[in-house]
């Protein structure tokens, strides 16, 4: 098998009051302490390929990221001007990501504002992956993020359009999907509002901490990736 990640990273935060990609964990944008669990997730037997969807014109974040592209050319998508939503920005992810001429058996749907998640979380979604089959992770009795589709399903992820993400194709394949459950708190820390964003750090089982970034220029100076 042959795997690749969809990092999605194009929203505009309206609920969170400002740009939670780079609310801090430990000192760290949000943004890029999600992609560092990727990366580990992604290391070894399940190295894969990765690829970020941005918004359109995202200058801020698109520097913070050089790194990444210095590593993985190609990496960053950009989400079109109009319509924005979720399903738009996987099509696009997924769109560059064959483009690029990656082949890969199963994509991870990943969210960007999720970073709480363990990388071996991850690992065992993709492992558990066929061509046939979507899936994802339950945690108490719950679904959460991320999910895994085998490329039995690319031509309809490439279909998405609008706001909601991939629910539809959920429903239509109720037979494929495959709910695997785990003990990792991460797959349902969803971070919309910054109550949602301060709770989620004093649960997460790592014990990172959370503050907010409030310029720019703050993440600019991060840590660089790598």
């Amino acid at each position: 098998m042959r795997y690749a990640a969809i990092v999605l990273a194009a929203g505009f935060s309206r609920r969170f009051g400002g740009d939670k990609r780079l609310a801090c964990i430990d000192g760290e944008p949000m943004l890029l302490a999600t992609l560092r669990n990727l990366q580990l997730a992604l290391a070894g037997n399940c190295r894969a390929d990765l690829q970020v969807v941005l918004r359109a014109r995202d200058a801020v974040v698109g520097s913070m990221l050089m790194g990444l592209v210095r590593e993985q050319p190609g990496c960053l998508a950009r989400a079109p001007v109009w319509p924005v939503g979720m399903g738009v920005s996987i099509a696009a992810g997924l769109d560059v990501l064959l483009e690029r001429g990656c082949r890969p058996d199963a994509v991870a749907v990943c969210l960007a504002d999720m970073p709480f998640v363990r990388p071996e979380t991850l690992r065992y979604l993709l492992l558990a992956a066929t061509a046939e089959t979507i899936c994802l992770p339950v945690y108490g009795g719950r679904r959460g993020h991320p999910v895994v589709f085998g490329k039995a399903f690319f031509a309809e992820l490439s279909k998405l359009r609008g706001r909601r993400g991939a629910e539809k194709i959920l429903r239509a394949h109720p037979q494929a999907v495959r709910e695997l459950v785990v003990e990792d708190p991460g797959v349902s820390l969803d971070i919309d509002r910054p109550e949602d964003f301060h709770a989620a750090a004093r649960r997460d089982p790592a014990g990172r901490t959370g503050t907010a970034l409030d310029t720019a220029e703050d993440v600019l100076l991060a840590p660089p990736w790598g």
